[in-house]
């Protein structure tokens, strides 16, 4: 008897616990949480069906690249994106859709639930490589979307969601390995998040989130060891901030203006510091000045900008600084020169000016 009670007992205990494996941990309801805001993103050319395309293995330029005429005529062209609005406002990565910009195509999205839908090119910027589409939504529905979070710390816990070498919606986890991270190949003003989440080709557009399923960043390229097409831990996603920035401007149609200083800089050395009686901090020293340009006559080479308009800055993210100011504007530069503090202001240039 005491045999058989125990024995249902068992089987009560598994019929009662068999369903309930759903959001049973804080990363699961996250997940559940942020993954109907995450879409699949192809774009088709017009002209697709001409070339008998197939869909791209991997597709959505992951890996370094050097941009050629050729890839801006791919029949389609794969990647991965997320919502940020219940409008139908979708983020991805412009090298995701620059085969159909000029009206030459459509973008395809695809939801977690299978629901598909059209959507066109908003605008887009390929220097920062982001763009911003909007779904074609007759039944004005509203949809999923996500919010942006705050800029990340070293070590914090990240979630990319993506569809990586066309598996679809995959999570992968990891930490934020580094910020403000310059890459080869890409413009230094452009910030990017440093994780070892990993991210793969199909993953460009897609979200990285924090633990609690806010936006941190876009991901947007991996490095990987010669001859390897797969993640080594080495991921980057340009940093949220930045990328709400340019969204910004995109949405209202603005030109993507960016001004400039005039100026080459590098970091500060042992040797430098010690000549200007600086401690090790904030600095970028200045290596030559741009002959006509901004600051032509108001800084000088040898001096070491600490401050820009009151924010303490460093060289690897001074660019990206400047780059969120206006051109034609003042900007204030606190600079130490032969061991003397000075406020000097410079009028930013425009950068499409001095092309």
């Amino acid at each position: 008897m005491f045999k058989r009670i125990i024995a249902y007992t068992i089987a009560i205990f598994l019929l009662c616990s068999t369903h309930i494996y759903a959001s049973h941990t804080s990363t699961t309801r996250v997940i559940e949480m942020i993954m109907p805001a995450i879409v699949e993103v192809l774009s088709e050319r017009y002209d697709a069906h001409l070339n008998q395309p197939k869909k791209p293995q991997g597709a959505g330029g992951f890996k370094f690249r050097k941009k050629t005429p050729s890839r801006d005529k791919e029949p389609t062209r794969a990647g991965s994106g997320f919502l940020i609005s219940a409008k139908g406002y979708v983020v991805t990565n412009a090298h995701v859709i620059t085969n159909i910009t000029n009206d030459e195509g459509i973008v395809h999205l695809t939801f977690k639930n299978g629901e598909m839908y059209d959507a066109k090119v908003i605008a887009y910027d390929v220097e920062s490589d982001i763009a911003l589409l909007k779904i074609i939504n007759a039944e004005d529905v509203k949809f999923p979307f996500v919010v942006w979070g705050v800029t990340p710390e070293v070590g914090d816990k990240a979630i990319a969601i993506g569809s990586p070498m066309n598996l679809s919606f995959t999570a992968t986890f990891g930490h934020v390995s580094a910020l403000v991270r310059a890459v080869p190949n890409v413009p230094s003003y452009v910030p990017f998040i440093q994780t070892d989440a990993s991210v793969n080709p199909g993953n460009s557009g897609g979200p990285l989130f924090n633990e609690h399923g806010k936006v941190i960043g876009i991901n947007t390229m991996v490095m990987t060891d010669k001859g390897s097409r797969g993640s080594i831990g080495l991921g980057f996603a340009i940093d949220g901030n930045y990328a709400q920035d340019i969204l910004a401007r995109l949405k209202a149609g603005k030109t993507i203006e960016r001004p400039f200083v005039g100026i080459l800089y590098r970091a500060l050395t042992p040797k430098d510091m010690d000549f200007n009686k600086k401690t090790i901090g904030a600095g970028a020293y200045i290596q030559e000045i741009v002959r006509g340009g901004p600051a032509y006559n108001i800084l000088k080479k040898g001096d070491i900008i600490l401050r820009v308009d009151g924010d303490d800055v460093f060289s690897k993210s001074f660019a990206s600084v400047i780059v969120r100011k206006k051109p034609n504007t003042n900007v204030v530069f606190n600079i130490l020169r032969n061991g003397q503090m000075l406020k000097l202001t410079v009028r930013l240039g425009d950068r499409k000016d001095d092309k």
